[in-house]
């Protein structure tokens, strides 16, 4: 079964783990994708501060979880 969903498309990292402007290249990448997804979120009719806190509150839940595997490790 083909997705009909819409894809944000995200480039793999170009630079090594320990070059400096891998940081800055994550954040471009990311950034732009997530101007993306909030614009589609807007366009879908949800309202951008909802938006806005929810992804907040869903990055803070993933970080979280994050956190406890890697303390679990």
């Amino acid at each position: 079964m083909e997705s009909t969903r819409p894809t944000i498309p995200i480039s793999k990292p170009q630079h090594a783990t320990d070059n400096p402007y891998r940081t800055v290249e994550r954040e471009e990448v990311l950034a732009a994708a997530f101007r993306d997804f909030v614009q589609r979120a807007i366009a879908a009719g949800w309202h951008e501060p909802e938006v806005a806190l929810t992804l907040a509150d869903i990055a803070d839940d993933y970080v979280m979880a994050l956190a406890r595997r890697v303390s679990a490790n």
